[in-house]
């Protein structure tokens, strides 16, 4: 998640210039032009949304590599057995779907609000948004990357 503090960083200072320009077509009574600019935040959002779970996406990859690497590696059968056959070095680690790398380095187990759960949820917000359906109210960016640091802590490795 290198870059997610300068994009983090990015999108506050885009989103202040933004808030600036609403302040001021309210103040100035101006309500289509106040529209226009919540919607600019809307579209902003989403696509910086998109933009930081790439980063914790390739957290959660790089995370399950390794744990796959450490567990291939131990020479205790019972810690190795589930894991002889991933290829922590295949592009698409194995060809296994999203959930399953998660399911790897975080408790599945773990309840609403957990880090899983956490990590689902935003995954299906990004499928949404990668597909062309955008969300209809703003997401709270900065939360989200503050969130995306506390799932980092949480990945087993």
């Amino acid at each position: 998640m290198k870059s997610l503090p300068r994009i983090g960083a990015l999108y506050e200072e885009i989103d202040g210039h933004f808030d600036a320009e609403l302040d001021n077509a309210v103040a100035k009574g101006d309500t289509a032009a106040a529209q226009r600019i919540e919607q600019k935040q809307l579209l902003n959002d989403q696509a910086y949304f998109v933009l930081c779970w790439g980063q914790l996406e390739a957290e959660i990859d790089e995370a399950c590599r390794t744990a796959i690497r450490q567990r291939k590696a131990s020479t205790n059968w019972d810690i190795r057995r589930g894991f002889d056959f991933y290829d922590p070095d295949d592009k698409r680690l194995s060809g296994l779907s999203f959930d399953r790398p998660v399911a790897l380095i975080l408790d599945r187990d773990s309840g609403p609000g957990k880090p899983y759960a956490r990590v689902m949820a935003y995954y299906e917000t990004r499928n949404k948004i990668a597909h062309g359906r955008l969300e209809a109210t703003r997401i709270d960016v900065s939360a989200v990357v503050a969130d995306f640091y506390l799932i980092q802590g949480a990945l087993t490795r």
